[in-house]
């Protein structure tokens, strides 16, 4: 008896977080509609790997044509061989895209302008955190310099190809509210995080900005979607390095609070192709896409900020003209 005891023990333990794992699932939701995307054109930043690559999966199969914008073409080949196991279905386009550098950024916008002129998404998905010092070409640190000023340059770059039914989708993150501001005194600088500070405030001001960046692209007439993906089980953190006993350690926390690229994905997909603004409900309201539906930023926003953010996103792009 007791011999069965200790077996069922570990056994009830396991399926009960199997049922908190299919219930959280459930609760961070996933996009219903099914319904064709042939002849539309949706341009995917960070495409190769984590969240990107699973947007792009999914779209191909709904039969959309994708521009896998990546920095690495030879990932790029390779994140299309592997959809390809997978579906038949679309068309991938690998074009290069190095958000850490003006130049190759000018010279991707050239590209779809002369091959894509009309696109139906731009989706802002690719970004990194970093734990040490880096920089673009430009001499920019890397949070600034590629979550957000890359974005806004490429959206600058193609705003003209950007008509009234183009949608463009802006990937931030709940780290927004989270000791996040906008540094106009070191803004593009690295600087150290305070001692015992376990935020990397870097990532979460470029995620603030992203989030800002929607607000104003709204305002000025654009279907601009915002969201959050969750926090997720991709590659992201690389840089981070985690040992092997972290992964022993922190498993059973994955397992059960990390969403899965492919899921979080869904508050991607669904911005690329099903959620609609309201007047009460968008960017410049403080709402945005998480768990596949509109939800409201406990951040506070400042219309001043906002504006000087872009004025002076507007001023970086333009030293480098």
């Amino acid at each position: 008896m007791s011999s069965l005891l200790y077996l069922m023990i570990p056994v009830g333990i396991g399926a009960g977080i199997y049922l908190i794992r299919k219930l959280r699932e459930r609760q961070w939701g996933w996009v219903r509609h099914n319904y064709s995307l042939r002849d539309k054109v949706f341009i995917v930043t960070g495409s190769n790997t984590g969240l990107g690559y699973e947007t792009a999966k999914a779209l191909v199969a709904r039969d959309a044509t994708v521009i896998m914008a990546c920095r690495n073409m030879e990932k790029a080949s390779q994140a299309i061989a592997t959809i390809r196991q997978k579906t038949s279905k679309g068309e991938m386009i690998p074009l290069e895209l190095d958000l850490a550098s003006f130049e190759s950024i000018n010279k991707f916008a050239a590209e779809i302008k002369a091959t894509y002129p009309r696109f139906d998404c731009l989706i802002n998905n690719a970004g990194l955190a970093m734990q040490t010092p880096q920089y673009t070409k430009e001499n920019y640190e890397v949070h600034f310099g590629v979550n957000h000023l890359g974005h806004f340059l490429l959206v600058d770059l193609l705003k003209g190809n950007i008509g009234d039914t183009t949608r463009v989708v802006v990937v931030s993150s709940k780290m927004h509210e989270k000791k996040a501001k906008i540094d106009f005194d070191n803004l593009g600088k690295w600087v150290d995080r305070a001692q015992g500070e376990r935020f990397n405030n870097l990532y979460n001001n470029s995620k603030l900005m992203n989030f800002y960046f929607a607000r104003e692209l709204y305002k000025k007439g654009y279907d601009v979607h915002v969201l959050c993906p969750g926090l997720c089980h991709t590659d992201f953190f690389r840089d981070y390095n985690p040992k092997w006993y972290h992964y022993v350690l922190f498993s059973p926390v994955v397992w059960l609070m990390l969403r899965s690229a492919k899921q979080g994905a869904q508050n991607i997909i669904f911005c690329a192709t099903d959620n609609v603004n309201t007047a009460d409900k968008n960017p410049a309201t403080g709402y945005y896409i998480a768990n596949v539906k509109q939800t409201k930023s406990k951040f506070v926003f400042d219309d001043q900020v906002s504006e000087r953010l872009w004025n002076e996103s507007v001023r970086e792009i333009n030293e480098h003209k």
